[in-house]
């Protein structure tokens, strides 16, 4: 009896042994997926940076006539897996950096640019300037025990028609 306690110990420390890296495996399936899908809408919309009439910088824009200008906004929260967090605490001890959390960085932004130029296009607007991203860290929980957080991405620009 004591060898069959110890192989369903053993057997239930393996599951939580590997269930970080099996989260990190499936999150990680799940953002390249997502990734594929925000590339494939980058080509087909054309890289909001790469464009002329983008602008980012605080320089006066002078040369764009404008019979119309708006407001454009958006939002949105992205944040890692278990699996990424538990790698990233485990990396946080050694140092070093963060590639899971980068990920989620270079996704977000580029998930808040191409929603600005999908909205900018749906209010006819011919260029963008001033473009802002905003980040903060959201978490979840009430208190300081739990690490469950997400990172919020607010882009703000004036479209101009």
């Amino acid at each position: 009896m004591s060898n069959a306690v110890s192989i369903v110990i053993y057997a239930v420390s393996g599951i939580f042994a590997l269930l970080p890296l099996w989260s990190w495996a499936l999150g990680r399936w799940y953002q390249a997926g997502i990734a594929s899908k925000l590339m494939e809408n980058e080509k087909i919309l054309g890289s909001i940076l790469d464009d002329k009439m983008s602008v980012t910088t605080s320089k006066k824009v002078s040369m764009i006539g404008a019979e119309y200008s708006t407001l454009l906004h958006v939002s949105l929260c992205v944040g890692p897996s278990m699996g990424q967090m538990f790698f990233m605490w485990l990396k946080s001890i050694f140092g070093g950096r963060l590639h899971s959390y980068d990920v989620v960085l270079d996704f977000g932004r580029r998930e808040a640019l191409l929603r600005l130029k999908q909205q900018a296009a749906e209010r006819g607007c011919t260029s963008i300037v001033n473009i802002r991203i905003e980040t903060s860290v959201v978490s979840f929980a009430k208190t300081q025990k739990s690490k469950q957080a997400s990172v919020e991405f607010l882009a703000f620009a004036t479209g101009i028609r």
